[in-house]
């Protein structure tokens, strides 16, 4: 199993029973998500598998705003709508952009040695704390929801693809 591949089974497992003990969703409503969440990790494409994208937008039993009121009341994490961040290339800091899909996590600036990461998966201990391991210096962690994570994540893949086709036409 790859790195990517467990870091998301162990992070959608450990936000699942977070969510749980949070009173967010009830047991048979993550049941259900998890028997459709392995059921995408199975399919061709399982990058983008996620819990907390079946619960909210299949099954529709949790409320994101209730989720990011959660964050933002227990942790006192920062709130950031990431469509209005310029994104960056992740290449700089050496962060694949597999990951930030797995994790529901983008580190979206870094200002001396303080990084500042937007995610949807803070109540996933493995997310935090793979990050934190990742890199080097401090991290701010904002919640963000999920919609303007995978916005922010597809216009961070338009760079990198800009970036490879730079790359080509320089080596041609």
């Amino acid at each position: 199993m790859n790195e990517h591949r467990a870091i998301t089974l162990r992070s959608n497992r450990f936000l699942g029973s977070a969510l749980v003990d949070k009173g967010l969703v009830v047991v048979t409503d993550l049941e259900a998500a998890n028997e459709k969440f392995m059921a995408a990790m199975q399919s061709e494409n399982p990058q983008h598998a996620s819990i907390l994208t079946v619960l909210l937008n299949e099954l529709k039993v949790l409320d994101e705003n209730a989720l990011i009121q959660h964050l933002y009341d227990e942790y006192d994490l920062g709130l950031v709508d990431l469509d209005f961040i310029k994104p960056s290339s992740l290449r700089p800091m050496n962060v694949d952009l597999s990951l930030c899909w797995a994790t529901s996590t983008l580190p979206f600036d870094k200002v001396e040695d303080t990084y500042m990461i937007a995610t949807c998966y803070y109540l996933s201990a493995p997310v935090i704390k793979h990050w934190e391991e990742l890199l080097e210096g401090r991290v701010l962690w904002y919640a963000t929801s999920s919609v303007s994570m995978s916005r922010a994540l597809g216009r961070v893949r338009e760079i990198h693809e800009a970036e490879d086709e730079a790359i080509a036409e320089e080596d041609a």
